[in-house]
């Protein structure tokens, strides 16, 4: 059957990657594009917006056997392109998919055509050999035509593993697009009408993914968009982070405990492990892999396989989800939603943004430094600790490898002297430090008592500031 899509939510951004795919569009050759990401991502929407107005076969897979995966992407065709009476599409379906591609091939020898086939592993998973059939398509006839082929999917591990060098497409592909969820600034244009304040933790609470921050109601304040979300047990997001994970991890067992683990503080590999009380290597290598878990160092530290790393969970709403969610799923359902909300939730919130604000701020920072907007330039931001985590310094920035820039965060109404005196004395421990490190402070609020001479002073209007 053929798809078509009706955006329910503004499109919003994206322009990076519909410049890319614009791009690819505009080659005088045949062109190999990848696209995946999470689910929730908006890949569809993304694609959907691209093809209007074009010349495209857009096919999204339904995980069934190869014979009506064909029926389907035969339907998808003809809408396209109406087969004259002489064209094998019009005797019946494509019988396997070399001569579906060989028929593609055909129509875009000349004329530019995208051809978009979604949810692309579903494909590999009714028919394995797909990817080598298509190599040989590609090599023999493919690429010698206008084709623009696109292959999307939501299976992260799938579509890596088909640009390793041993994957049949090796070396075939020529644009490589990722879709992330979107940054701060970004997902707040979801919620256009919410204060500065508000967007911080409707962002601290659901992320960047379209389809969550959609939900985030922009007429309403946090308290009553925590009950309408997590005390109705009809909300999508109580079971949404189960689903985030069976959907890429079939066997996801072991990494429910992982979860858990660095969401109830426990950031250490050792730490980890003791909690979930199960071996953590394989499982925390792949959560690396798909980026549900993110690893920090010390900024300063060169070992990249450095044992005083810590974890945390790389995803806002994941993070908050199994922090008050997870084990309270049988309360909500039995009526008790409003409770959690009210007696678990928000007592407990401030201490949760705590950690998001933080990398929100330190998010801020690597925009003004790619801008070239700080008083000094940096290459790297991250966190520093020392060894016995007696100091740490919530942003730290370097040029090159000397400290150049320290900041102090505080999800707080106002951040001040007492702040700046702290982090100066803070910054002693750094080793490999300028003489004079810039220093900054971010404060939830307002900034106070604290001149521009000695620290820059950001606040939540700076990070969301009004369109």
């Amino acid at each position: 059957m053929a798809y078509f899509f009706v955006v329910e939510r503004p499109f919003l951004n994206r322009e990076t990657e519909l410049a890319t795919l614009g791009q690819a569009w505009g080659e005088p050759r045949a062109t190999l594009t990848l696209v995946w990401g999470r689910r929730r991502t908006g890949k569809t929407a993304l694609l959907g917006r691209f093809v209007r107005g074009r010349p495209a076969v857009y096919y999204g897979a339904t995980q069934q056997a190869v014979g009506a995966e064909l029926a389907g992407f035969s339907a998808a065709v003809r809408e396209t392109l109406p087969p004259r009476p002489t064209d094998i599409l019009a005797h019946g379906d494509f019988q396997s998919w070399e001569s579906a591609l060989s028929y593609i091939g055909d129509q875009a020898a000349t004329e530019r055509l995208v051809v978009v086939l979604d949810e692309f592993p579903y494909l590999i998973g009714s028919e394995p050999a797909l990817p080598s059939i298509l190599q040989r398509f590609w090599d023999q006839r493919g690429q010698h035509g206008r084709l623009m082929l696109v292959l999307c999917g939501s299976a992260q591990s799938a579509m890596v593993a088909m640009q390793t060098q041993n994957a049949p497409l090796f070396g075939r592909i020529d644009r490589r697009i990722h879709i992330g969820p979107f940054g701060p600034e970004e997902a707040s244009l979801f919620v256009p009408r919410l204060s500065p304040v508000e967007k911080a933790i409707a962002y601290g609470v659901v992320g960047g993914m379209p389809t969550y921050i959609s939900r985030w109601r922009d007429d309403l304040g946090h308290v009553a968009n925590l009950r309408r979300l997590f005390a109705d047990p009809a909300s999508p997001l109580i079971e949404e982070g189960e689903f985030v994970l069976t959907s890429e991890l079939p066997d996801a067992a072991g990494y429910f405990r992982i979860l858990h683990a660095i969401a109830s503080g426990h950031r250490t590999f050792n730490a980890i492990r003791t909690f979930a009380d199960i071996d953590i290597t394989r499982q925390l290598d792949r959560l690396l892999q798909i980026g549900l878990v993110a690893r920090e160092r010390p900024v300063t530290e060169r070992n990249t396989r450095s044992k005083r790393a810590v974890y945390r969970i790389a995803d806002n709403f994941l993070d908050f989800w199994f922090r008050f969610v997870y084990r309270r799923r049988s309360d909500i359902a039995r009526g008790l939603g409003r409770e959690v909300v009210d007696r678990a939730i928000l007592p407990r919130l401030a201490d949760h943004m705590g950690g998001s604000w933080e990398e929100m701020c330190r998010e801020f920072a690597r925009g003004q430094a790619a801008r070239g907007s700080l008083p000094v330039p940096v290459s790297t931001i991250g966190r520093w600790w020392n060894r016995d985590n007696s100091v740490e310094i919530d942003v730290v920035g370097l040029d090159d490898r000397r400290v150049v820039l320290a900041g102090s965060v505080k999800w707080g109404p106002t951040i001040g002297r007492r702040e700046l005196v702290r982090l100066r004395h803070a910054v002693g421990a750094l080793p490999d430090r300028a003489e004079d490190v810039q220093l900054v402070l971010f404060g939830r609020d307002r900034a106070h008592e604290v001149h521009p001479d000695e620290a820059l002073t950001f606040t939540a209007e700076d990070l969301f500031p009004s369109p």
